[in-house]
């Protein structure tokens, strides 16, 4: 009795098996089984891997900031920095310097944007350009900028080449308003923005001495009016 009670229980689930199986698999015209494939969404079936795929990569990102600087785009100086690769700011400087020498508003704002941070450096042709400036048109402001570019350019000759500019235009009088200390002071001061390895050797040397003889010559000068 117990065996014909476990026969039709099994007989019992394997008719309610073969109904759900045949309710969960389509048919075609003629009533065979249709396999269904797999869902597959494509390529991108993952959520983040056209993301992954559409990353800009490190070349197109510098190529994208070398058209920002081109175009006078300032904050792109800041995100080449943060590269922390000296060839590429170096080509990110020349490009916004092409942009700056193009009309005087645009160096003021290079040389302003520059001078405000705490980690940007200049360039020898950007601060030639101010020294070429400050002999056409020399104030307190544009000589004070020319010698904080120079210093920043770390380049030993280059910030000689300023210091002597600047004396050349206080000795002919076209610098009212600096005293003899007050040169001296823009002259030391800078001359410590200067990279470490930029006042080595031999033109650091050089350029130490000629800060001594100035501070010498400048000490028993009277003020130019």
């Amino acid at each position: 009795m117990i065996a014909i009670i476990v026969i039709a229980f099994l007989a019992l689930i394997g008719a309610a098996l073969t109904i759900f199986l045949k309710q969960r698999t389509p048919s075609d015209a003629t009533g065979n089984h249709v396999l269904q494939p797999p869902h597959f969404e494509g390529l991108f079936d993952r959520p983040d891997a056209a993301s992954l795929i559409e990353k800009p990569t490190a070349g197109d990102r510098k190529e994208g900031l070398l058209e920002l600087a081109r175009a006078g785009n300032l904050n792109a100086l800041s995100a080449a920095h943060a590269i922390h690769d000296a060839r590429f700011y170096a080509d990110v400087m020349a490009a916004l310097s092409e942009w700056a020498f193009e009309r005087q508003q645009n160096l003021t704002a290079l040389v302003s944007h520059i001078s405000k941070s705490n980690e940007l450096r200049a360039t020898r042709p950007l601060a030639q350009r101010m020294i070429e400036t400050c002999k056409t048109a020399p104030d307190r402001r544009s000589t004070t900028a020319m010698i904080h570019i120079a210093a920043l350019a770390d380049d030993a000759e280059t910030y000689e080449q300023a210091i002597e500019t600047a004396l050349e235009v206080w000795r002919s009088g076209r610098l009212a308003g600096l005293s003899p200390e007050e040169l001296v002071e823009l002259f030391i001061s800078q001359y410590w923005v200067i990279a470490p390895e930029a006042r080595r050797g031999g033109a650091g040397f050089a350029l130490k001495r000629r800060l001594l003889g100035i501070r010498r010559e400048l000490a028993t000068a009277a003020p130019v009016r």
